[in-house]
């Protein structure tokens, strides 16, 4: 049974052929180094926030990365009622949920899932600042794919389950001042019968739809250029799209080596 998570969705939506690419063929795209950076910064973060939840010394991440320690206390400090504990309260960090769906299986990994008993609270840590509006992160698959999950695979009901997106600054990120990081933020997003209606109609549409084009030996279809999407897509060049994201010149940029075909001698 295929896994689908929140990202699957999201590309599949986007352009089927992006999907294949980036997870049933895990082809490799050119890198930044500025974004791998980032992104282990943000793999540290998450790291320490687990090992505090169990519990486990987390003085060595904090002392070899001051930048780190900064975010971790800033969002200690402002949302303590998060890390207050409490009898009647399940808390997890890196909790799994999955659900058979349609022929797949929908999973979901929440940074920190929070259970009361008429109440559930899904707590997703981002590193990074300048969110988006709360009207856009309702409409992200990540948001509703997992208050779905929680929903069906919990005595809850929509009603009673939120999503919470706590935002700390990386290294670097804009400062109020030059000594002082801007402090974390957070966006709380509530949840409704009729979403949740809506999120498996959706879902069901997609999955529906996967299983037509999955065709043994055919590729997924590409979406349509002027939707605007190969602008942003790491497989341009390997969808001969390149101008629709370089431009007229884009011929002129090379792919990355891996997406070089061979040539047989």
């Amino acid at each position: 049974m295929l896994t689908l998570t929140q990202s699957h969705l999201r590309q599949l939506e986007i352009c089927p052929r992006r999907y294949q690419y980036g997870y049933l063929e895990q082809v490799p795209v050119p890198t930044d180094p500025e974004m791998l950076e980032r992104q282990r910064w943000g793999t540290q973060f998450h790291l320490v926030m687990q090992q505090r939840e169990l519990d486990l010394p987390i003085e060595g991440f904090l002392e070899e990365d001051a930048a780190l320690d900064v975010a971790v206390q800033g969002l200690l400090a402002a949302a303590p009622e998060l890390f207050t504990p409490q009898a009647d309260r399940f808390r997890q960090s890196e909790h799994r949920r999955t659900l058979a769906f349609n022929g797949y299986l929908l999973t979901a990994i929440y940074d920190l899932l929070l259970l009361e008993p008429n109440r559930g609270q899904i707590i997703d840590w981002k590193t990074y600042q300048h969110p988006p509006k709360q009207a856009q992160l309702a409409k992200h698959w990540q948001t509703r794919l997992y208050l779905y999950l929680l929903v069906e695979t919990s005595d809850l009901a929509p009603e009673q389950v939120s999503m919470t997106y706590w935002f700390v600054a990386p290294p670097g990120a804009e400062a109020r001042s030059e000594d002082r990081a801007e402090p974390p933020s957070s966006i709380a997003i509530a949840y409704s019968e009729a979403q949740h209606r809506r999120t498996e109609a959706d879902l069901r549409r997609l999955t529906d739809r996967l299983t037509d084009l999955m065709a043994p030996g055919d590729d997924l279809p590409k979406v349509d250029p002027e939707s605007g999407h190969c602008a942003e897509c790491s497989y341009a060049v390997r969808c001969q799209r390149w101008a629709e994201r370089f431009g007229e010149m884009g011929g002129t940029v090379l792919p990355a080596i891996a997406d070089i075909a061979e040539v047989p001698l």
